[in-house]
């Protein structure tokens, strides 16, 4: 064992000796890293206790200390519990181990989300810790019903990863499947860096642009979710969960539509679903009327939008992408940004430098008003990931458009719908409850029903 520590000066080696449960003086050595244990409790209590009569080496005494069998016999978990705020014990060069938790792990304290703004609901938030965040849901779910499974993902990391799920409302069958994907994981993962690992590896197609699990930062909208029939994965080391199954309709809900008046969140899930049509068939349709269905385009702004272009350098798809690459660039950039001003600066910005680029004779003022309400669109999405993936579609459609004009428009849109058909979240289909004709739930997915109208013991989604 120390041989395989030579490497680690974080970790401190002690030569000793400890009064055994016989009386006997017996030899020993102490290893614990000095950045996770409490020094202090260390030299004024642990090891005074263990040097008199009174702290003989047993399990269960004062000391709290657990008996491991032999070094050989506990492998890799040995270091893993050496790395998480353990003081090990080593008697008869390795044939008896006792380890003692006296760890001094640093945690943030719960609160409010930066991934999810609250204006009305809670402000406390998942953290770092899979204990603090099993806590955060367990304290808004007090039931023996709400299932807690812990497992260790990695080799090398030992990631802890907690899988929750209620086990009156979670479908049997998606909890197994779940539970089998992540014990698949453990088998052949060697490090777990995000979840968003997890999130790719767990999903049912691994290449596809859509994302098949969702993830929050809020433990109310985590509770809300499992008591919808759904399941969430904890990882160590992210302040966000991962929830599953999903759909398209789910990816639409934010964590403040529950606690909105139902008839201000329906709007807002409808307009949502026009910003995620606008973010990705907008750009592609305007191109297509402009350059190759010019005749379906009234004449009054047929003749401002001719005017407008004379003397641009640049085709309407190039000058299209161009908008719409600037855009992304202020985006980006205001993600780099402090969030104050981030996405001011990507909006107002990308305004600003295109009206310079009008005075310029760079651009024309339709297509930079098209980019413009393009780019506004996108930010109504509330699940980034899907943020991204309406970006790639966005340029994908417009590169269609770009070679056949409304053909490719209405066949890229025929394809991007079939794709979502053929998607699958956990058995769930992706585009539930339209793909699946559950005209009852249909309202459910699109709008807020009033309370008194919706289930008030928990359902299946």
């Amino acid at each position: 064992m120390q041989e395989k520590l030579e490497g680690c000066q974080d970790v401190v080696h002690i030569e000793t000796s400890f009064i055994l449960e016989n009386g006997e003086h017996f030899p020993a050595t102490l290893f614990y890293c000095t950045q996770m244990v409490d020094t202090s409790l260390l030299q004024q209590s642990l090891l005074p206790a263990l040097q008199t009569d009174g702290g003989r080496l047993k399990e269960g005494s004062d000391t709290n200390l657990m008996m491991i069998s032999d070094e050989s016999d506990a492998g890799q978990d040995l270091f893993e519990m050496l790395f998480s705020g353990a003081v090990l014990i080593v008697l008869d060069e390795g044939a008896r181990i006792y380890a003692s938790f006296i760890g001094n792990l640093t945690e943030r304290q719960p609160d409010e989300s930066v991934m999810e703004v609250s204006l009305k609901g809670p402000r406390d938030g998942f953290v770092e810790s899979v204990n603090v965040n099993i806590s955060l849901v367990r304290r808004r779910l007090k039931t023996p019903d709400l299932q807690c499974e812990i497992m260790t993902i990695g080799s090398r990391s030992g990631t802890q990863v907690a899988l929750m799920y209620m086990a009156s409302l979670a479908d049997e069958e998606m909890i197994a499947e779940a539970r089998r994907r992540l014990q698949e994981i453990a088998k052949n993962v060697v490090s777990i860096d995000s979840s968003t690992q997890i999130e790719s590896l767990i999903s049912d197609k691994r290449f596809t642009l859509f994302p098949l699990t969702t993830y929050t930062g809020r433990p109310d909208y985590a509770a809300s979710s499992l008591m919808s029939g759904r399941f969430i994965v904890i990882v160590n080391g992210n302040p966000a969960v991962i929830m599953g199954p999903t759909d398209l309709a789910f990816l639409v809900k934010s964590p403040e539509d529950l606690h909105m008046p139902y008839f201000y969140v329906s709007l807002e899930r409808l307009l949502r679903f026009l910003g995620l049509f606008f973010s990705i068939f907008l750009p592609g349709f305007w191109i297509a009327l402009c350059s190759f269905n010019t005749d379906q385009i009234p004449f009054n702004l047929l003749a401002t939008i001719s005017t407008s272009r004379n003397g641009l350098p640049v085709s309407t798809t190039m000058e299209m992408f161009l908008m719409l690459l600037m855009f992304e660039l202020f985006r980006e950039a205001g993600v780099r940004l402090p969030r104050a001003v981030g996405q001011t600066v990507s909006v107002v910005g990308g305004l600003i430098v295109g009206n310079a680029a009008i005075d310029a004779g760079l651009t024309s003022p339709t297509m930079l008003v098209v980019a413009a309400v393009t780019a506004v669109s996108t930010f109504a999405l509330v699940n980034q990931t899907l943020n991204g993936t309406v970006t790639v579609l966005r340029l994908l459609v417009l590169v269609m458009v770009s070679f056949m004009g409304m053909l490719g428009f209405f066949l890229s849109m025929f394809a991007i719908v079939i794709h979502l058909c053929s998607l699958e979240s956990f058995g769930r289909p992706y585009m539930a409850p339209l793909a699946t004709m559950r005209f009852r739930l249909m309202p459910q997915a699109f709008l807020q029903l009033p309370w008194v109208k919706r289930r008030r013991k928990g359902g299946r989604f």
